[in-house]
């Protein structure tokens, strides 16, 4: 009888290491995800060559509907190595709010893009640059960009910040891994930009900007309880900021864009370290 129940012990305790392994390894393969996601992205890049653009933000090529397959890249990855269940856990670190770490973390998420946006008009405005009136938008026009802004967050943000980031954290900082998946953000996006008409000198410095905001969004996930909820949260704040103000992005210069942003990411990075952008004070007190 004590044989056995030892015996079961040792097989649960097996069991248990099995799952911390294969939980432990949804996260080896940083590579591989990127792989799948430029595979799985080349249909999307094919569509938008057509000249299609989506029916609600129609400065958008359909190549944007590629939001969806970081997602789908890293689902098929954690599917393969846990199963099932490993990939519910995952799907629901989109709604993982309750780790953030108090209610000023959703604050800055919510304002800063919008604040980036309206100094960067600013800027335009103070160098004497012409520009259209900015207009608002209406409230119900405003909650459908951001439900199609958000939906589209969740699929980027499920697999760059909840899969990928992980993964390279393992082998570099977090200033380094931020820089690594940002550029290889930006990479993916060069063509989609290309497909809505873009110069190359804009898509360099858009690219450029892409990689800081990067960095900021490392910094917010860190900091907020490596929330993926507050990833998407930002991302969606990206793309509401960019596409509605003022006049759906009329006035948008990516390299103001760029320094401004770079500003920002540099202050995180100087205040908070590069080694983990974790909250310095924190830091120093548990070395």
């Amino acid at each position: 009888m004590v044989r056995k129940c030892t015996r079961h012990k040792n097989l649960l305790m097996s069991d248990n290491s099995q799952t911390t392994r294969a939980r432990a390894s949804w996260f080896a393969s940083p590579w591989l995800f990127f792989l799948l996601v430029f595979l799985l992205s080349i249909p999307f890049y094919l569509l938008g060559a057509a000249g299609g653009r989506l029916p609600i933000a129609t400065f958008l090529p359909v190549s944007a509907l590629a939001a969806f397959i970081p997602m789908i890249a890293a689902l098929v990855i954690v599917y393969r190595q846990s199963g099932g269940d490993g990939a519910k856990e995952f799907l629901g670190r989109a709604f993982d709010f309750r780790r953030i770490k108090g209610v000023g973390w959703i604050l800055v998420t919510l304002l800063l893009m919008p604040l980036v946006l309206i100094l960067e008009y600013g800027v335009h405005s103070f160098s004497g640059a012409a520009l259209p009136d900015a207009q608002l938008f209406s409230i119900a026009e405003g909650l459908a960009f951001f439900l199609m802004f958000f939906v589209g967050a969740i699929g980027e943000e499920l697999g760059w910040q909840g899969y990928a980031f992980a993964g390279l954290r393992e082998r570099w900082s977090a200033l380094g891994a931020a820089l690594i998946l940002g550029a290889i953000w930006a990479l993916w996006h060069v063509i989609p930009y290309a497909e809505m008409g873009r110069g190359g000198e804009w898509i360099i410095w858009q690219c450029l900007s892409t990689i800081a905001l990067r960095v900021i969004l490392v910094w917010l996930f860190v900091n907020a309880g490596q929330s993926v909820f507050i990833a998407v949260l930002f991302h969606t704040m990206i793309n509401i900021a960019w596409g509605l103000f003022p006049n759906y992005g009329s006035s948008y210069d990516p390299f103001v864009m760029f320094v401004i942003l770079a500003l920002v990411a540099g202050a995180t990075v100087a205040v908070w370290g590069a080694a983990t952008l974790a909250n310095f004070k924190h830091a120093r007190r548990n070395p």
